[in-house]
């Protein structure tokens, strides 16, 4: 009954993940230079290059995976009874009780792109090819994580199944949708403080164009 009543409620959080990502990915792509955006290409394309051709970097991944959910489980003040990764069995955290927030918190931040951010504002403005390597870097490491992710959800990792896929997946993309705005920061006009109105825009855009969805949705089924 629970994961019943978490997909029905992720089904209108799922539509609603659409439009912002309708609405955010022209606001993105117009803020970031041609060279910029072969940045972003380089750095998703060396990913995909060290998967497909090396080996997937899992280890990495494993410790930002568990990091995460030992620091969620921590802010929840929960008792971590363990903490283990290994080649074999991959990672585990051992704590006295759970919740959504701590089963889905390493799918939902992004923690390596999150710590980049820190040398990033650091550098910003410093060196003229410091947004391009900074971008090249923060899309690899995003390209990581939606890879890792969407191997969660594929295999049915019993963080996502305890509140159902579907909820699990509406959740996780909405954080990810708000990161994106911060992850480009670093290499924005405005920075940081430009943060807040980019926000206030984006949703203002998205409700408008829910209620015009809202206002077609309703106009077929009028007499």
């Amino acid at each position: 009954m629970r994961v019943f009543l978490y997909s029905v409620a992720g089904i209108p959080l799922l539509i609603a993940d659409g439009v912002l990502l309708y609405a955010l990915a022209p606001r993105l792509a117009e803020r970031f230079t041609p060279l910029e955006g072969l940045a972003l290409l380089g750095g998703a394309s060396a990913y995909a290059a060290l998967h497909l051709l090396l080996r997937k970097p899992e280890r990495m991944y494993l410790w930002g995976h568990e990091l995460t959910h030992l620091a969620v489980a921590k802010l929840f003040l929960r008792d971590v009874h363990g903490f283990h990764i290994t080649s074999r069995s991959g990672g585990k955290v051992v704590i006295d009780r759970t919740n959504v927030a701590i089963d889905l918190a390493p799918y939902a931040i992004p923690l390596y792109n999150a710590l980049l951010l820190f040398p990033a504002a650091l550098l910003r403005g410093k060196h003229p090819y410091a947004g391009s390597a900074y971008l090249g870097a923060a899309a690899f490491l995003f390209t990581m994580h939606l890879h890792f992710s969407a191997e969660g959800f594929l295999d049915g990792q019993p963080d996502v199944r305890r509140s159902g896929r579907v909820f699990s997946a509406a959740v996780v993309l909405l954080s990810l949708l708000l990161w994106l705005p911060c992850l480009a920061a670093p290499v924005t006009r405005g920075g940081f403080r430009a943060l807040p109105s980019f926000y206030r825009d984006w949703a203002g855009e998205g409700m408008d164009l829910a209620r015009m969805l809202l206002a077609r949705g309703l106009a077929l089924y009028s007499p």
